[in-house]
C-alpha cells in the first residue's frame, strides 16, 4: 500500500467523482491535500468529512493566475508540493462535427488543454523545489481513439497526451515524472451528461450500448480510476514516466 505521509498532493477538479475518490484514497494514506475546483461548495463537504490535512481553494483552471495561486497556497500551507493530479475537465457539447461551434471548441480547450498546461507550468517549479515529484493528468480513452459526437473533447484529450509525453522527456532529468490515467466510461456525472446529450430522454439506452462494447460488461468506478492515479503519484511507480494507463473495462482492447 502506498504511503503518502508527509507528502502534499494538489488535486484539480476535486469535487467531481474521480477527484473526490482520489482525495479520499490519498488522505487515508497520509497525504496532505489541497483540493481545488471552480467553486468550493462541493469541496467544503469533502474537507469536512476528511478533517485534518485538507485545504480547499476555488480555482478556474483556465486561468494561469489561478493555477499559480493554487501552487503558492499549497507551498504556503504544507511547505512543499510533491505531486499534482491535473484532473479537471469537461465533456463539452455532444453532437456532429458541423454543429460544434467556435464557442464549444474554445470552452473545452480552455479547461481540458490550457487547464493542464497552466497547471503543469505552475507546478514544475514547486516540484523542482521539492527535489522531484509526480504529475498525473486525467486523459481518457478519447485520448487514444475517436468517437462520434465528441470532436472537441476527443481532440483535447489527444492534445494532453502529447503534452504529457513532451513534459515527461523534458523534466525526467530533474526527477519529475509525468503520466496520464485514461478512464473509459466511468459511472459518474460526466457519463450521464454524455449519455443524455447523445440521445435526450434515452440516456439509459446509450449507456446500455456502451456497456455492450465493454469486455468487463460494466462501467468502471471513480474508485478504480483513483487507485491508478494514486499509484502513479506514488513512489511505487518511480520508474514510470511518459506513459498512459487505461482504466476502461477493456474498451480499448476491442
Amino acid at each position: 500500500m502506498s504511503d503518502f505521509s508527509n507528502k502534499t498532493i494538489v488535486i484539480t477538479g476535486a469535487a467531481g467523482g474521480i477527484g473526490d475518490a482520489t482525495a479520499r484514497y490519498l488522505h487515508a494514506r497520509g497525504a496532505n491535500l489541497l483540493l481545488t475546483d471552480v467553486g468550493t461548495e462541493g469541496l467544503e463537504k469533502i474537507a469536512a468529512q476528511l478533517g485534518e490535512r485538507v485545504a480547499i481553494q476555488a480555482v478556474d483552471v483556465s486561468s494561469e493566475a489561478d493555477n499559480e495561486a493554487m501552487i503558492a497556497r499549497a507551498e504556503e500551507l504544507f511547505g512543499h508540493v510533491h505531486g499534482i493530479f491535473l484532473n479537471a475537465g469537461i465533456e463539452g457539447h455532444v453532437g456532429p462535427f458541423e454543429t460544434q461551434t467556435n464557442e464549444h471548441w474554445d470552452k473545452v480547450f480552455s479547461v481540458n488543454v490550457n487547464g493542464v498546461r497552466f497547471g503543469l507550468k505552475a507546478a514544475i517549479p514547486a516540484l523542482r523545489r521539492a527535489g522531484g515529484g509526480s504529475v498525473v493528468i486525467t486523459a481518457s480513452v478519447a485520448g487514444v481513439r475517436g468517437t462520434n459526437g465528441l470532436s472537441p473533447y476527443v481532440t483535447s484529450k489527444h492534445a494532453i497526451m502529447g503534452l504529457m509525453r513532451c513534459a515527461a522527456i523534458e523534466f525526467s532529468p530533474e526527477g519529475i515524472r509525468v503520466n496520464c490515467v485514461n478512464p473509459g466510461p466511468v459511472d459518474n456525472r460526466m457519463m450521464r451528461s454524455i449519455e443524455d446529450q447523445a440521445n435526450p430522454g434515452h440516456g439509459d439506452e446509450v449507456k446500455a450500448g456502451f456497456i455492450n462494447r465493454l469486455p468487463l460488461g460494466r462501467y468502471v468506478t471513480n474508485e478504480e480510476v483513483a487507485s491508478v492515479a494514486a499509484l502513479l503519484l506514488s513512489e511505487e511507480s518511480s520508474g514510470v514516466t511518459g506513459s498512459h494507463y487505461m482504466v476502461d473495462s477493456g474498451f480499448t482492447a476491442t
